[in-house]
């Protein structure tokens, strides 16, 4: 009984953490000024003209995105998951802490800026396998993409894609409707779109290693 509730602790706080870590390369990223993740688009758009930081309307459409879960999902929506209305004002108050000291970071050249969207979207994809290890409760930015998936009876991958680019065009009607021009939809979403999949998976195939070399290792 202890040990199980000891572990579960454990997962939330590797959960938590990972939290906190995505909000530093989702930070990243978008203070490179070349954009932002695709997933991020819409709130970023919104936080260029609205009064509202870009951590805290990530947090609203993080929120807006577990409604659209529940509703869809009614009855069937499973109680553990409602813990997703957490992520959202976590993940946001991280984005915003580390905005608040990368901000900062001279943008003299603009291989500092790229390094700035590569650095981050290595540590996203980082923090991702962090909370899939964890296995505690989705982010609703997969969540939504899950419901989606199961309700459509779709490839989740497909979902995802699809998804990713209906954000993007949001966030690119929504700039144009109030700048007359595209704002926050630049080279570094599209880097983010291409890389961060494949560093997570990166990340699990080297997991996968690691594990196997440490169970050889135990057997002889």
């Amino acid at each position: 009984m202890y040990l199980a509730q000891s572990n579960l602790l454990k997962s939330y706080g590797l959960f938590l953490l990972s939290l906190f870590i995505m909000g530093l390369g989702i930070s990243l990223v978008t203070l490179a000024h070349l954009g932002t993740t695709p997933i991020t688009s819409p709130p970023y758009a919104f936080s260029l003209f609205l009064p509202i930081s870009f951590g805290m309307l990530t947090m609203l459409f993080n929120l807006l995105f577990v409604l659209i879960e529940i509703i869809m999902m009614g009855k069937n929506f499973p109680r553990v998951q409602y813990l997703q209305l957490l992520v959202g004002p976590i993940l946001g108050i991280a984005i915003d802490f580390w905005s608040y000291f990368l901000i900062h970071i001279p943008q003299s050249y603009y291989w500092v800026q790229l390094n700035m969207v590569v650095i981050g979207c290595v540590i996203i994809a980082f923090s991702t396998v962090v909370q899939l290890k964890a296995q505690v409760v989705n982010n609703p930015a997969e969540g939504i993409v899950k419901v989606i998936s199961y309700k459509t009876s779709q490839e989740f991958g497909k979902v995802k894609l699809y998804f990713d680019i209906s954000l993007v065009c949001l966030a690119m009607f929504i700039s144009f409707i109030v700048f007359g021009s595209v704002q926050g939809v630049r080279e570094g979403t599209i880097i983010s779109a291409l890389i961060i999949g494949p560093l997570i998976k990166l990340f699990q195939k080297q997991k996968t290693s690691s594990s196997i070399s440490a169970m050889r290792r135990s057997k002889e």
